[in-house]
């Protein structure tokens, strides 16, 4: 798992949850992940962490694609109506 994610406590792509954390790739000293959200433009494309867009969404649980979690933090997101 990345340790490059803030978990919603920043206001940008490391904070949120659609910043996949199962297509992440090493760039430099820095992490690039897809974003997986639906709802944006800069879906499919690598993001710094640093990056913000309009369709951030807290990723105060994580990613919800978090490998052998997802199912289980989708249905948190779900269950705070999010």
């Amino acid at each position: 798992m990345m340790n490059h994610r803030s978990y919603g406590e920043t206001k940008d792509c490391k904070g949120c949850r659609y910043w996949s954390e199962r297509l992440a790739q090493s760039q430099g000293s820095s992490v690039t992940a897809v974003c997986i959200s639906s709802g944006s433009v800069e879906k499919g494309k690598y993001k710094f962490g640093s990056d913000k867009c309009d369709s951030y969404k807290s990723g105060h649980y994580g990613a919800i694609d978090s490998p052998g979690e997802s199912e289980e933090i989708i249905q948190l997101y779900s269950e705070d109506g999010e």
